[in-house]
């Protein structure tokens, strides 16, 4: 039997609440959609205009977030006729019900002793500066600062917004109305600022909870470019057995039997190696039994590049079983980048097409770096990995090129890595360059990028300056799309 155990840390307590909260806000959904949509808007907004204006200490404004999302909860009590009914069409005796929800909500929620904080800004976001408010009637400082906010925002999303089958009121016209009750409803202290967040913000919600988690993560990932590039954070060295293959390949009397035995001192990379060289890529007529045959068919430059990428395979592995499926995904586009890169090179016949295969592999590099750091710092259970992703493309260049010095990479290699990404090119640009972005491009169109937007071939500059039709390209991500699925699994 699993026995519960009450959360300890307060990062868990907030984590519990917000499930709890999630939970209850679900019933709204089941009452009507729309109301679920308001309290979300209510919540954000009021949550963001506070922090913006530094109106309450954060804990304080999470409580708010939270009172914004229920401060309705009273209503799912009601009967939605009367929720949905033009208060002016309502009866007295209705008009007094609807005025009970802020009381409803209090009493049902006041079982849960773990947001009890939320209770008086529920109970009051109705009340008015000048007394006329309900339920308790209470007027100007008495009324808590968090539940005037809510009474603002609240009165601002049903007018724009309306429940009732009434006309939208243009945002103008709401902020015009309730500036005119300035003293009487709404506090005169908070209109100006207000009026300018709504303006500003057009009145739509930007949620509250995800702009939180995207600073957290920015300031994580700024933190992590910072030390990568003081020297606090050291990048990983190359693998001792990439460097003895690439010694051993540079002599020019050295052969497959010589490559093979600095290969064979490691277990994975030699078992791996056979495997890719009896994939459908690079299958003969005879099935390779051990290295020494598996070399030669590859040659000498494939074989360090498929060595390289075996050894550094583990830069895309990680223990946080949520980061798995992004990681995979960044070394498939990393493969895929590769051997798309030595594909264009081929058909354009450039000199060592296997030179663009490494480009192609290490162009991401960066990016698997911060990812591994971040992993490795972030405690987080539940990640957004949108911003993850627009904050990996925003700092991998840098990162990558640093890891790429470190590893003794010619210039070339370090300008396309630190350049590949938002590049004015021209026909002068290096050739290296124009074939490593266009099959970076072209990897979205065949499911192996971490974005999935359109690209039109056609319009691509590096297509252009290589003078390679749309037609072709698309042959070519065809043929490099089968290549990684017949060799993805084998690194």
């Amino acid at each position: 039997m699993t026995v519960f155990e009450p959360p300890k840390s307060k990062a868990e307590v907030k984590e519990w609440i917000l499930e709890l909260v999630s939970v209850l806000t679900s019933i709204f959904e089941e009452k009507d959609p729309s109301l679920k949509k308001h309290s979300k808007r209510v919540a954000d907004n009021s949550a963001n205009f506070c922090e913006q204006y530094k109106l309450l200490p954060d804990d304080q404004i999470f409580e708010l977030y939270l009172a914004g999302l229920l401060h309705d909860f009273g209503l799912i009590f009601f009967p939605n006729t009367l929720l949905l009914s033009e208060p002016q069409h309502r009866s007295e005796a209705e008009n007094v019900q609807m005025r009970k929800h802020p009381v409803v909500a209090e009493t049902i929620l006041s079982n849960l002793s773990m947001i009890k904080g939320i209770l008086p800004l529920i109970r009051h976001h109705h009340e008015s500066i000048d007394g006329s408010g309900y339920p308790d009637g209470l007027s100007a400082d008495d009324i808590p600062l968090g539940a005037r906010i809510l009474c603002l925002f609240n009165e601002l999303d049903t007018m724009v917004f309306p429940f009732a089958k009434v006309p939208a009121a243009k945002i103008t016209d709401a902020l015009a109305d309730i500036k005119k009750q300035a003293g009487k409803r709404f506090d005169s202290h908070l209109l100006d600022q207000f009026a300018e967040f709504v303006e500003a913000a057009s009145a739509e919600s930007d949620d509250f909870l995800l702009k939180k988690e995207t600073a957290s993560i920015r300031q994580i990932f700024t933190k992590i470019i910072q030390d990568f590039s003081s020297g606090k954070l050291t990048p990983p060295v190359m693998p001792q057995v990439v460097k003895e293959v690439q010694g051993v390949i540079k002599r020019p009397s050295s052969t497959a039997d010589d490559v093979a035995a600095v290969i064979e001192k490691d277990a994975v990379i030699t078992l791996r190696l056979i495997s890719v060289a009896n994939s459908p890529v690079y299958r003969g007529i005879h099935k390779i039994r051990n290295l020494k045959e598996a070399i030669p068919r590859l040659g000498l430059k494939e074989t360090l590049n498929l060595v390289i990428a075996i050894a550094n395979k583990s830069l895309y592995e990680t223990d946080r079983a949520q980061f798995r499926i992004l990681m995979d995904k960044l070394w498939v586009h990393s493969l895929a980048t590769a051997y798309g890169a030595k594909l264009i090179a081929e058909h354009l016949k450039l000199n060592d097409p296997e030179n663009y295969f490494l480009m192609g592999l290490v162009h991401d590099v960066g990016k698997s770096l911060l990812l591994k750091a971040f992993t490795t710092i972030a405690e987080t259970k539940k990640i957004n990995f949108d911003v993850i992703q627009t904050n990996m493309q925003q700092g991998h260049l840098s990162i990558g090129g640093v890891l790429l010095r470190r590893w003794g990479f010619e210039d070339i290699f370090v300008s396309v890595v630190t350049r590949h990404e938002n590049i004015e090119l021209t026909a002068e640009t290096e050739k290296e360059l124009l074939v490593v972005h266009l099959t970076n491009m072209l990897t979205r169109t065949i499911g192996y990028s971490l974005f999935d937007d359109d690209v039109d071939l056609g319009e691509l500059d590096s297509a252009r300056f290589l003078e390679i039709e749309p037609q072709k390209l698309e042959e070519i991500g065809a043929e490099f799309k089968l290549i990684v699925q017949d060799v993805a699994h084998l690194f």
